[in-house]
């Protein structure tokens, strides 16, 4: 059997590996443009501030396509024949047949719909080749040492589109570093960009259209919060800007970002308005789309071809509402990549998505998120409590009648699992309040939480 796998992320990985524990002599081959190994995206800033290598944020060994005998290719794949069971590629690289193949291509930055988002200076702050790009921007080179291995490998083999094309540096063009950074958009990925350049001893300007920064997930009492830390470290925030342009000089280096309020100098600007699934190589290719560009996939995470399945980023899924939308988070696109592993070995489960969770650290801020938040479901209403004092943190609770359904926190570390079993325990209000520290998950010497009661 030849099993094919387009993408060697978290979802990727997960299925392969799934295939190979149970089918020891099946032939596996693993498409990955962007990197040799499979890697943690989420700690591309830890590599960019030099607290890790590239080594460190690989969660298998580099030798486990050898031990596995995993078959890999590096080059951009443009196109399937499903007629033919085939997957094409750039740069003249031979095709790959399959039996059954999963897409799981990820998502890619949105690009910049702004003149002179293409300039050179500007980029994004997703792919490794994105890190590169930033690294060398504000620090002339890698952070560590030793970066990943084979850079270059898919360079041959690419495509001008490709989001792992390497970009020109406006810093070696200009023969100095940047010293006036700007980030754009006020989510996750933006404000990843702003701590890099923050850890360099930067202060960079943040663009966000909105009222408040990351509207998604937060309210705005506790944006506020962010915005306020963000300041004290030296961010130059800007709330309801909308960018106009990218302004570059005589040499094509971007020069300014130019708002409905102003201009600002900027000799370097990431792009962080989100990101769009990388699936804009399958249109023609007889693969289902949606009007999002997602993978359209039934329950069991398969497509509309015949042994052709989709899972992480790329796929459009079906949410608690009805709704069908991708899912970009790491641990549901594993939880579809092992799904994904039993339909390629012929089995049928169902995917099912549990109750939404996820942590971050804003700036030095903990957050933790849980089930039904900012989702304005039928009833709601929410339970708000600031501390002050030794400790700053924010409870929020999400109420549908009288039971919670969600959660927000700010400023302590908590234990997800224990607030997702509240959730479908279907408690209380006054009963979470009464257990709340039992979710604590926060370090040595750390007072407990004391709030009202409902």
């Amino acid at each position: 059997m030849r099993i094919v796998i387009i993408g060697n992320g978290v979802a990727g990985m997960e299925a392969a590996l799934a295939v190979r524990e149970r089918e020891p002599s099946w032939d596996i081959t693993l498409i990955s443009e962007e990197s040799d190994h499979f890697f943690s995206r989420t700690a591309l800033m830890w590599v960019f501030s030099g607290q890790m290598s590239h080594r460190d944020i690989e969660p298998l060994e580099r030798d486990v396509y050898q031990r596995l005998n995993f078959r890999r290719v590096r080059a951009r794949a443009v196109g399937i024949d499903a007629v033919s069971r085939h997957v094409s590629f750039a740069g003249g690289h031979e095709p790959v047949f399959y039996d059954r193949l999963l897409i799981a291509s990820g998502s890619r930055a949105r690009p910049g719909p702004w003149p002179g988002s293409d300039a050179r200076g500007v980029g994004y702050f997703v792919t490794l080749q994105d890190l590169d790009w930033y690294e060398r921007e504000i620090h002339g080179g890698a952070s560590r040492a030793a970066g990943p291995p084979r850079p270059q490998a898919h360079a041959r083999v690419s495509a001008a589109d490709s989001p792992y094309r390497f970009r020109e540096i406006a810093a070696e063009q200009r023969g100095h570093l940047a010293q006036k950074p700007a980030v754009i958009g006020g989510g996750l990925i933006g404000i990843e960009a702003v701590e890099v350049a923050v850890a360099a001893g930067l202060r960079p300007h943040f663009f966000i259209r909105d009222e408040w920064f990351w509207p998604i997930a937060l309210e705005a009492r506790e944006a506020r919060w962010i915005g306020e830390r963000m300041g004290q470290h030296g961010v130059q925030v800007h709330l309801e800007h909308d960018v106009e342009e990218l302004e570059t000089d005589a040499d094509g280096n971007v020069s300014a970002v130019r708002t409905n309020r102003g201009r600002y100098e900027s000799d370097c600007a990431v792009i962080g308005i989100g990101v769009i699934p990388n699936t804009g190589w399958l249109r023609g290719s007889g693969v289902e789309l949606d009007e999002r560009g997602c993978i359209r996939v039934d329950e069991n995470l398969q497509t509309n071809l015949p042994d052709v399945f989709a899972a992480g980023d790329c796929a459009s899924v079906r949410w608690f509402d009805g709704s069908t939308r991708p899912e970009q988070l790491w641990y549901t696109a594993r939880d579809q990549g092992r799904v994904a592993g039993a339909r390629l070995l012929g089995d049928e489960p169902r995917y099912e998505r549990g109750t939404w969770y996820n942590s971050a650290k804003l700036m030095d801020i903990e957050y933790t998120t849980a089930g039904l938040v900012n989702w304005d479901v039928e009833g709601e209403r929410n339970w708000f409590f600031e501390e002050t004092g030794s400790v700053r943190s924010t409870t929020r609770i999400v109420l549908q009648e009288d039971r919670v359904v969600g959660f927000n926190m700010l400023g302590r570390r908590w234990d997800h699992t224990v607030l997702i079993d509240w959730i479908e325990e279907r408690r209380s209000l006054d009963w979470v309040l009464g257990h709340l520290n039992d979710a604590a998950f926060d370090t040595e010497f750390v007072p407990p939480l004391r709030v009202p009661r409902a």
